[in-house]
């Protein structure tokens, strides 16, 4: 049995949690190349029900893990690494907000951009004990 506390390519568990993750990796991918298929093989044709709804799962589940990692007591250089990683979140949102509308939605860029922002100086802080 390993004695570290984290997962190996030669454990069993390891091979699982990548599927997992490529297999998000991959369906998030298509939304960004193909939407329309993908949203339709989502199971929801894209309309405005379709759009909060996914939104808010997102934001709820991008949220309880983090209150997951704080239950488990992660380390900071855990929480630091997934706080920056979190933060391409908004700023992806950012990035869609300002290709389809420009700057005509200024408190969303904004919003998008300073929830970036501070994710990144929270998580570079974390990282740095």
């Amino acid at each position: 049995m390993p004695q570290h506390n984290y997962l190996t390519d030669n454990m069993l568990l390891f091979w699982p949690v990548a599927f997992i993750a490529i297999g998000i990796i991959y369906i998030g991918l298509r939304f960004l190349v193909s939407p329309l298929p993908a949203a339709r093989d989502f199971g929801v044709p894209a309309s405005e029900k379709a759009y909060p709804w996914t939104k808010g799962t997102r934001d709820i589940v991008s949220g309880l893990l983090i209150v997951g990692l704080l239950w488990l007591k992660a380390s900071l250089l855990v929480m630091g690494a997934f706080i920056l990683i979190a933060a391409l979140i908004p700023v992806g949102d950012f990035l869609n907000v300002y290709a389809n509308v420009k700057t005509r939605n200024i408190p969303a860029l904004l919003i998008h951009g300073g929830t970036a922002v501070f994710m990144c100086i929270l998580g570079i802080l974390l990282l740095r004990g």
